[in-house]
């Protein structure tokens, strides 16, 4: 694999960048992570992208503030990047920065064969109605299945 997110771990300000499929499971870094954050972080953004998909709303970025920190969110087909930054950080520098790897994720075809690895059909809504909140708020939006 070709993509490398130094680039992007280098801009002042980032903490700390992942690439997730579809399905929330962390793809890059290699190196599996132990923290359960991280896991859960992939799940609600999965949560995130199935719920808009299904309000049939196209986004392309997702940006979160909370206590002194940034997530930013680039949605792509079939995989999305999630960075984790201060939120003094040079956003405009980390938005090019993710386009230009969202692009060589799009053209590296080792990473698109692992983004398309057969995998169990899940229903990501269906997965979301098991945790309270989501449950509360697809009940208001009238989409649970």
């Amino acid at each position: 694999m070709k993509v490398d997110l130094a680039e992007l771990n280098e801009i002042e300000g980032v903490l700390d960048s992942l690439i997730y499929n579809r399905l929330g499971e962390l793809v890059i870094p290699q190196l599996q992570y132990k923290d359960e954050r991280i896991a859960r972080l992939g799940r609600e953004v999965a949560f995130c992208f199935a719920f808009l998909e299904k309000m049939q709303k196209e986004i392309d970025f997702i940006e979160l503030i909370y206590e002194g920190r940034r997530i930013i969110v680039r949605i792509s087909y079939n995989f999305f990047i999630l960075v984790i930054c201060e939120e003094k950080a040079d956003i405009p520098l980390i938005k090019l920065t993710i386009n230009v790897i969202n692009e060589e994720i799009k053209g590296d075809k080792a990473i698109q064969r692992l983004l398309h690895r057969p995998r169990e059909k899940r229903d990501l809504l269906l997965d979301a109605q098991k945790e309270s909140e989501w449950r509360e708020l697809l009940e208001k939006m009238n989409i649970l299945s």
